[in-house]
């Protein structure tokens, strides 16, 4: 009986000092600190459950890097831009709407290619555009007003000096045009544009014409009427606007009622010029010049949407 108890205290001690070892290595490759029994029991009972892959597998992870590099490499990372970049997808249109303004210049040479005497004139022009834009070409539709007002000495084309007369415009005109532009970029905010512009206007307002005399060192001024103050320039008898004799204080006529005044007159410009300067993505202004019915200088201010 000794024999049996002693062979079975044997027993118990080996077991305890086999089970220990396990349940130290259990803890060591879970990494936890916790009750040394239970995680005993782990290690002689039950096998220790592995942690879910959220990567799919063993090396899942390096698998869908190296997916994802080779198909941001295929299809490119797309660059996010700001709201205000000026820079414009060359594939897409854009649509701009906004006012502009520009001066005319109708120099005397220009005038004197068609009379022997004439006075030049500057007069303001304005008003608003609408811009569709689409791979560096633009298309402009625009409704504007222009003044055509001088006044001063014109001589016909083949006239005697005696049949001078002072002019009084106040005429202008109102355009319907459209302007088509090639650019020539520098960067996404400046580009220089090119092109032509053609429409039609209506002429507006009247011409006054007087006779004229010569006061001395070619300074001409208008008759008081038929004789006054200079016979030889002054001459009659008065007539109305397209007939023979004197002209004093008299409404030029227009087409319509057998004149000369024209009712619409073309407008082509050629060319005309522009610096483009879009300091955002939704503001595009132009700097212009260029040569129609006179020579022009201006700008204008657009917002795109």
């Amino acid at each position: 009986m000794r024999r049996f108890a002693d062979a079975s205290v044997l027993a118990l001690i080996v077991s305890l000092m086999t089970a220990v070892p396990a349940a130290r290595a259990q803890v060591d490759d879970t990494g936890a600190s916790g009750d040394v029994g239970a995680s005993a029991d782990v290690g002689i009972g039950m096998e220790a459950e592995a942690p879910p892959d959220d990567t799919g597998g063993a090396g899942g992870g390096v698998m869908l890097g190296d997916e994802q590099a080779t198909a941001e490499d295929q299809m490119g990372v797309e660059e996010v831009r700001d709201s205000t970049d000026p820079w414009e997808d060359p594939h897409e249109g854009y649509w701009f709407a906004g006012l502009f303004y520009r001066h005319i210049f109708v120099p005397e040479f220009l005038l004197n290619l068609f009379l022997d005497e004439s006075t030049g004139g500057s007069n303001s022009a304005f008003g608003a555009e609408v811009t569709y834009r689409k791979d560096g070409f633009d298309i402009i539709g625009s409704l504007w007003w222009a003044g055509y007002a001088t006044e001063g000495p014109f001589q016909g084309a083949g006239d005697p000096i005696t049949d001078m007369e002072m002019i009084d415009s106040g005429l202008s005109v109102l355009f319907l045009s459209g302007t088509f532009l090639w650019s020539t970029e520098f960067d996404d905010m400046f580009a220089l544009e090119y092109g032509v512009a053609v429409g039609v206007g209506v002429v507006l307002g009247d011409v006054i014409r007087t006779e004229a005399y010569d006061a001395g060192g070619g300074n001409w001024r208008p008759c008081a009427g038929v004789g006054n103050p200079d016979a030889t320039y002054c001459d009659g008898p008065s007539a109305r606007d397209g007939e023979d004799g004197g002209h004093y204080n008299v409404t030029a006529r227009k087409w319509s009622d057998g004149g000369s005044v024209p009712n619409v007159v073309p407008w082509l410009a050629i060319p005309q010029i522009a610096l483009r300067i879009k300091p955002i993505h939704q503001l595009m202004i132009r700097i212009e010049g260029g040569f129609g019915l006179g020579f022009f200088l201006g700008g204008s201010m657009s917002y795109g949407f």
